[in-house]
């Protein structure tokens, strides 16, 4: 009941800021309960009342999905373990944002907290070379800045070196130095450019294939797809499963990828009779004779004006 009424609500914010967004709280298994998207912000959120119950593997792989995406990940909850979630504080579950739902409201209208949550309390994170350049345009020295705040001079040097400080000591630093405390961003936390994105391990014939070729595939597996392609500037969310209502699946990809501006294939065994718009359906044999992504992309292209 409460969780029903917090995603309600969740989904009328996103609709009041003016995000198309699809919901599937229906489907099963998902990682995430909405993608929404503005602009070129494209949001994937998983709706928990109690945050304890999201899972390492829900985690992770909505973690992937906002990278392939270009997404921004978020859990949205109201309790964590024992006690209710505090409004502009940012808490943190398997390196995925957690926040609640006065929280997310600040967050659609442009405010940024900058609490976060950590063992020993709250904490937030200063721009040590802001902090540095506001020191010395007093001209205080480190010593005198360290006695102002009443910390060690070591501690002082820490926080122009890029250490955290706790909520108490920030208010005295902006108090003395001006604003020097960082926003939290919440894409920060998937944005990891040197950190590599799995292929995943849904191994077959299809996505054997395309490696072949070259498409650069990533399977997925609890979304309504199951893998993402990228290839230059082309994102494909792409159906493999053969299962008995492909058609009824492929409409739900097709929902996704209206959302994200992106394509949408599905890789048959048969021939379907139904059509389904935004998807454009593949057949298997129809891999043998392409050699390179282009040839993937130009297939896929040539179908979906065929059928247009």
């Amino acid at each position: 009941m409460m969780q029903s009424l917090l995603a309600s609500n969740v989904i009328k914010l996103l609709k009041r800021e003016g995000y198309i967004l699809l919901e599937l709280v229906d489907t099963k298994p998902r990682c995430f309960d909405i993608i929404a998207k503005k602009g070129n912000r494209i949001l994937l959120i998983k709706v928990l009342y109690n945050v304890d119950s999201l899972k390492m593997e829900t985690a992770e792989e909505m973690r992937k999905i906002a990278r392939l995406l270009n997404a921004t990940a978020l859990v949205i909850g109201e309790r964590f373990k024992f006690d209710f979630l505090e409004r502009r504080v940012v808490y943190t579950r398997y390196n995925l944002p957690v926040i609640n739902l006065a929280t997310f409201y600040d967050y659609l209208r442009g405010e940024l907290p900058c609490i976060y949550s950590a063992p020993g309390g709250y904490y937030v994170k200063l721009d040590a070379e802001k902090l540095r350049k506001a020191r010395e345009a007093m001209g205080v020295s480190v010593g005198e800045a360290a006695r102002r705040l009443g910390v060690s001079k070591r501690t002082m040097k820490n926080y122009e070196e890029g250490a955290d400080a706790s909520v108490e000591i920030a208010m005295k630093i902006e108090e003395i130095f001006g604003d020097v405390v960082k926003k939290i961003d919440f894409y920060e936390f998937i944005s990891k450019k040197d950190e590599e994105i799995e292929s995943g391990d849904y191994e077959d014939e299809i996505v054997g294939k395309l490696r072949e070729i070259g498409v650069a595939i990533y399977t997925v597996k609890h979304t309504p797809f199951d893998a993402i392609s990228k290839f230059e500037d082309n994102e494909v969310l792409m159906g493999l499963k053969q299962v008995r209502e492909i058609e009824r699946r492929a409409e739900l990809i097709g929902k996704v990828s209206e959302i994200l501006n992106a394509d949408a294939a599905y890789i048959t065994e048969r021939e379907l009779k139904k059509r389904v718009s935004s998807v454009v359906f593949v057949l298997k044999e129809e891999l043998e004779s392409l050699d390179s992504p282009k040839d993937f992309i130009a297939l896929i292209n040539e179908k979906r004006e065929k059928y247009a």
